[in-house]
């Protein structure tokens, strides 16, 4: 494959995954920058179609007020996004697992099933073992995030690829789901902590999670 006709199947289908344009991207570490550039790209967009029609309307009348009411409503609206951030710290797991994944392209270009070995050495670095599951592991690696490495898989499920981060030392009270960067996803409470699973649909994202609940194990408690 040539760098012309992998950008074409890039601009047509941003999370393409096919085996020849996998192996064309391991190579190629301009056309990987380019896959990176049309993911974020058309993660913007689907943002901004996802926009409430009533925003520009909105905006033209703030921008319509008098010098001073317009920086008294910057100032109210910068102290209620500084105190709704500040209140909720778990969109901040959310935004950083959705940043950690969209760093990593490469992930998404896997076609053939990691071996067993590989994917245990990635998961004892964290000290975990994963029971069998129905999906196929195409990518595994593990990452360092919020100060810890953690498992970064990759599956294939009948629908699509999906990612899974096992959070080993990242706790929540209860599943939350989250909608960034034209990626689905949820993270929800486990024995070791908690797990994050995302990909570009919704489809199966509650099963994948469940299913990952219950295979993810302890290597101290295997023992």
């Amino acid at each position: 494959m040539i760098c012309q006709d992998a950008r074409r199947l890039i601009g047509a289908e941003p999370w393409a995954t096919s085996g020849e344009l996998a192996g064309h991207l391991r190579d190629c570490h301009a056309c990987a920058e380019f896959q990176l550039e049309m993911v974020a790209l058309e993660a913007n967009i689907r943002r901004a179609l996802e926009e409430p029609p009533d925003i520009a309307r909105r905006r033209r009348r703030i921008m319509a007020q008098p010098r001073w009411a317009l920086a008294a409503s910057l100032a109210v609206a910068l102290l209620a996004t500084l105190v709704v951030w500040a209140l909720r710290t778990d969109n901040t797991l959310a935004h950083e697992v959705v940043a950690h994944v969209v760093a990593e392209p490469q992930s998404w270009s896997g076609t053939d099933a990691v071996s067993e070995a590989a994917l245990a050495e990635v998961l004892s670095k964290s000290g975990l073992i994963l029971d069998a599951t129905p999906y196929s592991v195409v990518y595994a690696r593990s990452c360092w995030f919020r100060g810890h490495y953690v498992p970064h898989l990759v599956v294939r499920t009948a629908h699509s690829l999906a990612t899974v981060l096992i959070l080993r030392n990242e706790t929540v009270e209860h599943r939350q789901s989250f909608h960034e960067d034209g990626l689905s996803g949820v993270i929800v409470p486990s024995t070791h902590g908690s797990i994050a699973v995302l990909a570009a649909s919704s489809a199966q994202l509650d099963d994948l999670a469940e299913r990952m609940q219950r295979a993810v194990r302890s290597q101290d408690v295997a023992r």
